[in-house]
């Protein structure tokens, strides 16, 4: 997708600098229109011919054992269900 509002800050600051001269305005702003669209498919081409690989997933992270959660649920179903 090209940025428009790129194009157009560096077309008036061309225009600035050239004092008013068409061409070189209209040349280097489409040159530079070019050069970003060229960029921006061959990252495209470059992510869809390289994904990226899956993340792994942390070694301390994983989710406790059943037996484990089994033993917290019944403390907690013990401190719910009392009376006090």
């Amino acid at each position: 997708m090209v940025d428009y509002q790129f194009l157009g800050m560096v077309a008036v600051i061309l225009a600035v600098v050239t004092r008013g001269s068409l061409l070189p305005v209209v040349a280097v702003t489409g040159l530079i229109a070019v050069v970003t669209l060229a960029y921006e498919a061959g990252t495209r081409w470059y992510r869809r011919r390289h994904p990226r690989p899956a993340p792994k997933p942390a070694r301390g992270a994983s989710t406790p054992p059943d037996a484990e959660l089994n033993r917290w649920m019944t403390a907690v179903e013990r401190v719910l269900g009392s009376p006090d």
